[in-house]
């Protein structure tokens, strides 16, 4: 479902995330708990944790009330493993990296990113077949983003808000402008800077699922052949659809779910990006938590842009075939 950019994109940030994470699992996994040699022969002086309660991989508690994800992931990972009984642990586990690095992902959010959703309020389903339809609803204004010429002077910080065109307004707008100032187009746009700028320009909590329905709507609204690419220059409709138009849209969602003000609604776009990634992963990989209404109406989605797109198609080969034909007709009119 994904393009190559994006799946690229997607790899990367799992690798950003792990590296975060990697060196305090790769610590506990190998030391275990640090007990000294009379500890094991007096355990019960201090309190026996129970071991079923435990990670098998890096030793520390599980959820008290874990996911169907986290429950899933671990059975994929123990059917792969093998057993590592070692002190503080004897139901511990082994495996090779790349088959427990998902369990340590969805431990580590349900410990800490889960919590502090519940505790923010944000939301832990969310409608993504009334997605489309949200987006939908917002053209008009996502509409004068991308015609608004944007003459805003450069020193756009210290401007009013009500001297400013639409497209200037857009705080994702300004910010892509000065990194493309600061380090060129090809830097920003290209993988290394979209990962540098995930948490910016994510949609949230809406997760990649959200994306990937927000994004395919916006081409169904938007397709790339509708731009004025002079004005968006230099970045590519991709681009300016990808960093300014999606967050924008995701803002405009997250203002209505929760009723609060766009200035709040972008903080929490950028707080609950990662909470998103580990809540509504894309269906497309596989995600054991993915329900099948979910999957449908991205399927669905995807089938209604190839359709616009197959149309694009027959009607460029249609200007191409009278082009060709007028051409043969101006010749055959020189040779006589």
């Amino acid at each position: 479902m994904l393009t190559p950019a994006h799946r690229s994109f997607r790899i990367g940030i799992d690798e950003r995330v792990w590296e975060l994470r990697e060196g305090a699992y790769s610590f506990r996994r190998h030391t275990g708990p640090i007990l000294i040699e009379d500890d094991w022969l007096d355990e019960d002086s201090y309190g026996v944790v129970d071991p079923s309660t435990m990670c098998p991989y890096c030793d520390e508690p599980l959820p008290l009330n874990p996911t169907p994800q986290m429950e899933n992931l671990l059975i994929t990972a123990k059917q792969k493993s093998h057993a590592d009984s070692r002190p503080g642990n004897p139901r511990g586990l082994k495996a090779p990296l790349g088959i427990y690095i998902s369990v340590c992902q969805q431990h580590h959010f349900e410990t800490h990113s889960l919590p502090e959703a519940i505790e923010k309020g944000w939301p832990k389903s969310i409608d993504f077949k009334k997605v489309p339809k949200r987006v939908e609803s917002m053209k008009s204004t996502l509409e004068d983003i991308i015609t608004d010429a944007d003459r805003c002077c450069d020193d756009e910080d210290s401007a009013d808000d009500s001297t400013r065109g639409p497209r200037a307004r857009s705080v994702f707008w300004r910010e892509l402008k000065k990194e493309i100032k600061k380090q060129g187009c090809r830097a920003v746009t290209g993988v290394k800077g979209q990962i540098a700028m995930f948490e910016k320009t994510q949609p949230g909590y809406y997760g990649e699922l959200g994306l990937l329905i927000i994004h395919q709507t916006l081409y169904n609204l938007f397709p790339f052949s509708s731009f004025d690419t002079s004005s968006i220059a230099p970045l590519t409709p991709a681009d300016f659809v990808q960093l300014v138009l999606v967050p924008e849209a995701a803002v405009g969602l997250i203002m209505q779910d929760l009723h609060i003000e766009r200035d709040e609604a972008i903080i929490t776009l950028r707080e609950s990006s990662q909470y998103g990634v580990g809540m509504f992963p894309d269906a497309g990989f596989g995600s054991a938590t993915a329900d099948d209404d979910d999957e449908s109406i991205v399927d669905r989605i995807v089938m209604e842009r190839a359709k616009v797109r197959r149309l694009e198609l027959e009607k460029e080969e249609k200007i191409e075939e009278m082009m060709w034909k007028e051409e043969r007709e101006r010749e055959s009119g020189w040779d006589n």
